[in-house]
């Protein structure tokens, strides 16, 4: 993260908002793995405040 904020000038407070909203595109992808699918739904519930199950 520290590299592409010195490249772009975007800092992580500019993206963190589209953080969950990339998460969600991303679970419905075709082609990825359950361990992936794990990790982003649980990612989308830390962002959404929901506990894990």
């Amino acid at each position: 993260m520290e590299e592409y904020e010195k490249l772009s000038g975007i800092g992580y407070a500019d993206i963190e908002p589209w953080i969950k909203l990339v998460a969600v595109r991303k679970l419905i992808a075709d082609a990825i793995s359950e361990a992936e699918k794990t990790m982003l739904v649980d990612e989308i519930r830390r962002r959404l405040h929901i506990p894990f199950s």
